[in-house]
């Protein structure tokens, strides 16, 4: 028996769904993006060739509808748009103000994150938060390999100068 294209989508919706949090870090706004994306691949099954995996050509669909969603709220909301905080599990912990030195410095680094241009932030997400190789994040883009390397770098870079900068005026005040 042969599997119907809305099988074949359904398999990789938790993936797709991972994804979309990353970029989107709102689970209402992710469900949302993830609709869309199967949406869009029903749409266009018929003109999925094979030559990518059907799980990149998704991971692609999605990305794109969470940029789009992205770009849309900036729109609605201004350019001050704050990621909203998920309730963190941070476990029992003795200390208080340990618990508390977490949260902040977890929040930050979403906000962070957040704040990465674009292209910066897709390539650190691709690459240190979902596990994808250069390679395979490359392929989902559709760029070069050197490209998405230099982009998660930049990304780097941009969030260890922020954070040192956040820690050490935090430890001036």
């Amino acid at each position: 028996m042969t599997e119907t294209p809305a099988s074949q989508i359904s398999q990789h919706i938790p993936r797709m769904y991972r994804v979309a949090i990353r970029l989107f870090a709102d689970g209402d706004g992710a469900h949302d993006v993830v609709q869309e994306a199967c949406l869009k691949a029903m749409a266009g099954i018929g003109s999925f060739s094979g030559h990518a995996s059907m799980a990149t050509w998704l991971h692609r669909i999605t990305t794109n509808c969470a940029r789009d969603a992205l770009r849309s709220r900036r729109r609605r909301e201004g350019a001050h748009s704050v990621l909203r905080s998920r309730a963190g599990g941070f476990g029992q912990q003795a200390d208080p103000a340990a618990m508390v030195e977490k949260k902040e410095l977890s929040d930050l680094a979403r906000r962070l994150v957040e704040h990465l241009p674009d292209d910066c932030r897709l390539a650190f997400a691709l690459t240190q938060l979902d596990g994808y190789s250069y390679d395979e994040a490359a392929e989902i883009e559709g760029r070069p390999r050197g490209t998405m390397a230099s982009r998660v770098h930049r990304a780097k870079r941009i969030l260890l100068k922020k954070m040192n900068a956040h820690i050490d005026g935090r430890e001036n005040s």
